[in-house]
């Protein structure tokens, strides 16, 4: 790792920023209020509904997906669709760059899968400069999404 990069530091402040950044999207766009949400992989959405009407709509990038792990996106790219996987490989290269392990191992565990899901897509949140973050469960895994850009619909 760089001498210059305290990365467990930069980790907690990245969580920080993210906390913040998601309570400034949720008192804007109401996320936890709606009823429903839906994801379209092929169109890179996650749209927020009440009452049977698209209220938000938001363009994702898929950081990763906990089940037994936490598997970054980009280790399995055969799962998502390229360009849903741009974020998360610049984050990969990051990683490299700075010699950061849990940026390049493909899996990492721990013992609260959830908290390291949420930690390492606040790391890719900073590095790309999301606007904030999102984790939809999808059956027994957790997914984690970034927002690129988000609205309501008109």
């Amino acid at each position: 790792m760089s001498a210059a990069l305290d990365f467990p530091k930069f980790r907690r402040d990245a969580v920080h920023a993210l906390t913040d950044l998601n309570e400034g999207i949720n008192a804007t766009f109401g996320i936890t209020a709606w009823e429903r949400f839906d994801y379209d992989l092929g169109a890179g959405t996650l749209t927020f509904s009440h009452k049977g009407k698209a209220r938000v709509v938001a363009d994702i990038q898929v950081i990763g997906a906990t089940d037994v792990d936490f598997l970054w996106g980009w280790a399995n790219a055969g799962w998502w669709p390229a360009a849903l996987l741009e974020d998360v490989q610049k984050v990969r290269a990051w990683g490299e760059e700075n010699g950061v392990a849990d940026l390049v191992a493909p899996r990492l565990q721990g013992e609260n899968l959830t908290e390291l899901g949420w930690a390492m897509t606040a790391v890719a949140a900073k590095i790309t400069g999301a606007l904030g973050a999102y984790r939809p469960m999808d059956g027994p895994r957790s997914l984690f999404f970034l927002y690129r850009s988000i609205g309501f619909v008109e």
